[in-house]
């Protein structure tokens, strides 16, 4: 899977693109700029939004802590290639539920990607569970 471009609305993004090059792709960027909130958003895309979980001693659920500062429902959408066909992968929010619609569509078609569900999105596309992409994904 290569990634292309991200849009999401999602913590302090409101509306933002990134958009990737072939090859690594380093963000370089003061603190708070949205480095931490881009790779959740990624974490969300790919495998969805946790709402069970809870709050922990000084630490805030996904679902809570990139509640869009905006005051507007998480959602974003991925470009990407895989297999050589582009996808575009979308999430919105429903009620109390963030991030939980998803589409998977091909970019230059709008038919839906068969198989490709909101359950195994990540697994499907990468190989892996959550649980390996949360510890290995980034450096």
């Amino acid at each position: 899977m290569k990634l292309l471009r991200m849009t999401a609305t999602f913590g302090r993004l409101e509306q933002e693109m990134l958009s990737l090059t072939d090859g690594l792709n380093v963000l370089q960027m003061p603190n708070e700029a949205g480095k931490s909130t881009w790779a959740e958003f990624l974490l969300a895309m790919l495998y969805g939004v946790d709402t069970s979980e809870r709050e922990k001693t000084g630490v805030l659920p996904v679902k809570t802590k990139y509640q869009p500062w905006n005051g507007k429902a998480m959602e974003g959408a991925i470009e990407l290639e895989q297999d050589g066909r582009r996808i575009t992968l979308t999430r919105t929010s429903a009620a109390r539920a963030p991030m939980s619609v998803f589409s998977a569509v091909y970019t230059d078609t709008g038919e839906a990607v068969a198989g490709l569900t909101a359950e195994n999105c990540g697994e499907t596309l990468l190989g892996v569970s959550r649980e390996v992409f949360e510890r290995s994904a980034f450096v």
